[in-house]
């Protein structure tokens, strides 16, 4: 049965006719009728007035009315949208938020900017992904920026229920690039390469795996000696700011008797304003900055022939000799303060030893 909501009324303050109905409890008054290309027009007579009824009553039986539709201004356009939801996103660290904007003006806008955000369908986000020239992951990104969209909009109940994320398939399908790490004796050939300045913070990272920015971060009243455990909660994000970590709560690794040599041997600062940070620059006495980065790049190649980002260096060959040394992925991922072990398993994927001791047993059957 098809809907009949709503009176046809004569407004004489601006000689025109509307649509007066209420909608979810809230009463609106649609002055303008939607033509071919988009385009609104006001009603300048009943017989408008009445096909704008039709029109509202259809979309109303079709499941896809909103009043914002027919607005001047187009709040549900996802062009217009996505600006007021991005202003609210305060919460994400900084480079999440600069990764968003880029998404959001390079690929989200341009391609699906003109429809309106209850109308978007899986269709359309399959077309996004296949559209995006960009690799796998950059397309999951952009996905996933996209999606986060559709869920806050559907919890704000500006749309019904957001569209299903497409399965990305051929060359939109993800593949995790190859784990790219060093055995010690290479991190030891890029320790010897490294100024003695460079040298605490770089055997940092090797012996506890955390992000080079959380061990630029790194204050000493999160380092407990006495309890034997270090709390990772600050990191310098892409501007130099002093930010939390990722991940809901801090949680303490543990400090390892090579780590505790470190420690023990690191000098504190007289200077009460740098005095928090455990690793600082002797040459502007202040925290390292990402430039050691840089410095990292420059050691490695001198060292290996090759440059080797500091994280890979430090984090990923960690991650990745742990995995190698046979450790249960549960223990890997919570020291590494992964959210799930899902992050964790690619290091086990590219695990060889357990498979290289299996076939020699196998090789050695006469």
């Amino acid at each position: 049965m098809s809907s009949n909501i709503g009176s046809v009324r004569f407004d004489p303050k601006s000689e025109t006719w509307f649509v007066d109905l209420r909608w979810k409890g809230k009463r609106e008054r649609i002055y303008r009728m939607p033509i071919q290309g988009g385009m609104l027009i006001p009603c300048t007579s009943e017989d408008m007035g009445k096909a704008l009824k039709v029109i509202i009553n259809t979309q109303i039986d079709m499941g896809v009315f909103h009043p914002g539709r027919f607005k001047k201004k187009k709040p549900m356009h996802l062009k217009a949208y996505v600006e007021p939801w991005f202003e609210r996103q305060t919460h994400l660290m900084n480079a999440t938020r600069k990764s968003y904007r880029t998404y959001l003006d390079k690929y989200i806008i341009p391609i699906l900017g003109g429809k309106f955000i209850q109308d978007l369908t899986e269709k359309d986000l399959e077309d996004l992904a296949t559209t995006i020239p960009q690799s796998g992951k950059t397309k999951e990104n952009i996905l996933g920026c996209m999606m986060k969209i559709l869920h806050d909009a559907e919890r704000a109940k500006d749309i019904d229920k957001a569209p299903s994320k497409p399965v990305m398939r051929g060359t939109n399908k993800v593949v995790d690039p190859e784990v790219i790490w060093l055995e010690p004796a290479e991190q030891e050939k890029i320790l010897a390469a490294l100024a003695p300045k460079y040298r605490p913070i770089y055997l940092f990272g090797v012996f506890t795996g955390c992000r080079p920015a959380e061990a630029r971060a790194l204050q000493w009243d999160d380092v407990k000696l006495s309890r034997g455990e270090i709390i990772f909660r600050h990191a310098f994000d892409l501007y130099e700011n002093l930010v939390t970590v990722k991940g809901k709560r801090p949680l303490p690794v543990p400090i390892t008797d090579e780590l505790r040599e470190l420690l023990d041997g690191i000098p504190r600062s007289q200077d009460s304003k740098i005095d928090k940070f455990v690793f600082i620059n002797p040459s502007t006495g202040k925290p390292f900055t990402k430039a050691l980065g840089k410095v990292f790049h420059n050691a490695s190649k001198k060292a290996l022939g090759y440059s080797v980002g500091m994280a890979k260096a430090t984090r990923t060959s960690f991650a990745q000799q742990l995995a190698n040394s046979g450790m249960d992925i549960h223990m890997v991922s919570r020291w590494l303060r992964h959210s799930s072990t899902r992050i964790t398993k690619r290091y086990y994927e590219f695990q060889t030893t357990s498979m290289k001791s299996a076939v020699d047993k196998v090789r050695k059957i006469k």
